[in-house]
């Protein structure tokens, strides 16, 4: 029923909440995280290929390749936490990207 589908998916989104609330306690900043993230994975992708990047891989891209990432997992096997931690990416990934699409205007 609609009325379970919707229980499902809010307890589904209270799972994630409460993944990147404990992961923000372990691992700090979630955007901060993912910037440096996107700094280092520039810094390699240049020095394997020898180029040079215009700018670091912005915070949302890093996060829209870490769901890719979690998609591919989910290709293989079955296991629950690739499912909120894939939410938990795109959560950040539309807030990050909004945020830097809202700074260019």
């Amino acid at each position: 029923s609609t009325k379970s589908r919707m229980n499902r998916e809010a307890s589904s989104q209270e799972i994630v909440q409460a993944t990147i609330a404990e992961r923000a306690k372990i691992y700090g900043d979630a955007t901060l995280s993912h910037e440096n993230i996107g700094e280092a994975w520039t810094a390699l992708i240049q020095q394997h290929y020898q180029i040079r990047l215009d700018h670091p891989i912005p915070s949302w891209l890093v996060q829209l390749m870490m769901v890719a990432f979690k998609l591919q997992r989910s290709a293989l096997v079955f296991h629950a936490d690739n499912y909120i931690d894939a939410k938990a990416y795109l959560q950040f990934a539309e807030k990050d990207q909004q945020k830097q699409h809202s700074n260019k205007q």
